[in-house]
């Protein structure tokens, strides 16, 4: 790893904890309208207050909202494909919208980009992500690479639904490995919903491994128990968008999402932020 990824790297992960928490709020390009993002500002700064270790924006709302992460701790990530939304005729159809060198010039410190197996844009998908990779190593910029198996992809786009985990593990631990293979620095991806095979997941993923929390589900207390067996199995980190800012207070959500992902609180503990 290079010297500029070495910095970005260590701004992202805590020193202490050597875990990151992202709270996604890219959810404009490629979901249905969402009310709790109309003022994307408003939602940076309330993650950030609530201690979000970064924050993944696209390149437009980033140029917009930048000034909410002047003077605090908080990364800016940002999403640098997106061309799929959800009304669109393939949700696969992903491609660049953006740079890496666009990405260093706005003050970012890691870009985010997706990928999904078994589908028949595989391989476009998978040279986007190898050529983003070689683009990240010239200019010292972290890659964080979601790669997400096929069956998973309709619910994935959805605002609000149950709270749902691939069938099948090895489909998990497969997607997590190619992204690895194809130069991702961090990996986001699926919990397999049970703790034995998602440490399976972990030691196969050679890179840090953030697990991502997908629709909002509406019960807090599940949520975050999910949130603390995925680090208590090893995950590197969460990324968390749509189960943060429909919560009613998203600072609150945040800093129980904090209390678990850095100082291994209890479910019960952190429920107290929510209280």
């Amino acid at each position: 790893m290079n010297i500029g990824k070495e910095f970005r790297m260590s701004r992202l992960f805590r020193r202490d904890s050597r875990r990151m928490v992202l709270i996604t709020i890219d959810h404009g390009i490629c979901i249905d309208p969402m009310k709790e993002i109309n003022d994307p500002a408003a939602v940076v700064r309330k993650v950030a207050q609530g201690g979000a270790d970064a924050v993944l924006l696209t390149p437009g709302i980033a140029r917009l909202v930048y000034r909410e992460f002047l003077g605090t701790g908080t990364s800016l990530m940002l999403r640098i494909d997106g061309t799929a939304t959800s009304v669109g005729p393939d949700l696969t159809n992903d491609d660049l919208i953006s740079s890496v060198e666009s990405a260093l010039r706005m003050g970012a410190d890691a870009v985010a980009t997706f990928g999904v197996i078994g589908v028949p844009r595989e391989a476009q998908l998978s040279q986007k992500i190898g050529m983003v990779s070689d683009e990240c190593d010239v200019w010292g910029m972290p890659q964080l690479t979601e790669v997400i198996p096929s069956e998973i992809l309709t619910h994935q786009f959805q605002d609000r639904a149950d709270r749902k985990w691939p069938s099948d593990p090895e489909i998990v631990k497969y997607s997590a490995r190619v992204a690895a293979e194809l130069g991702a620095d961090i990996v986001k991806g699926y919990y397999t919903g049970d703790p034995k095979t998602f440490k399976e997941v972990i030691e196969y993923c050679p890179v840090p491994y953030v697990v991502l929390s997908g629709p909002a589900g509406g019960d807090p207390q599940a949520f975050l128990k999910f949130v603390q067996e995925a680090i208590a199995c090893g995950a590197s980190g969460v990324s968390v968008g749509r189960n943060v800012w429909t919560y009613p207070d998203p600072t609150a959500m945040t800093r129980a999402i904090c209390r678990l992902v850095h100082e291994e609180a209890s479910v019960e503990q952190a429920l107290k932020e929510l209280s």
